[in-house]
């Protein structure tokens, strides 16, 4: 054989000896970098599968205290409502008490000043004859 075929042979063969170590640590450390990554995923796996067990419970909690809270809003309204037709009762009997005196005032004044008028003249008519038999 040729020397330069039997140079160009050792140079291709030491290229490819290098390119294969070359590619076994390339391997190796592709190889332990996949090992932290599936470390890595495999503990954010752990920790997501933990927040959703820990989140759990409280959603449930939470979802009890807005229904609680629902159904306390839902009674107080009812309570106010109870409490504006009282007001409007009170409101109603107010004007009907109203209506009842300006009625009794309406039908017992005259009367009263009748009275009132009565009053005052046996009143000056008693003055009257007692300066007459006193005079």
């Amino acid at each position: 054989m040729d020397a330069t075929l039997l140079l160009f042979l050792y140079v291709a063969l030491g290229a490819i000896t290098i390119l294969a170590v070359v590619a076994a640590v390339v391997l190796i450390k592709a190889s332990a970098n996949i090992e932290r990554m599936t470390e890595t995923v495999e503990s954010m796996q752990r920790d997501v599968h933990q927040v959703k067990e820990q989140a759990i419970p409280v959603l449930a909690k939470t979802s009890e205290a807005l229904d609680r809270a629902n159904s306390s809003l839902r009674k107080l309204e009812e309570q106010v409502d109870t409490l504006g037709g009282g007001v409007r009762n009170i409101a109603a009997i107010a004007d009907d008490v109203r209506e009842l005196e300006q009625s009794l005032i309406a039908r017992v004044r005259p009367a009263l000043e009748d009275l009132a008028s009565l009053v005052t003249g046996v009143a000056r008519g008693v003055t009257a004859f007692a300066r007459k038999l006193t005079s």
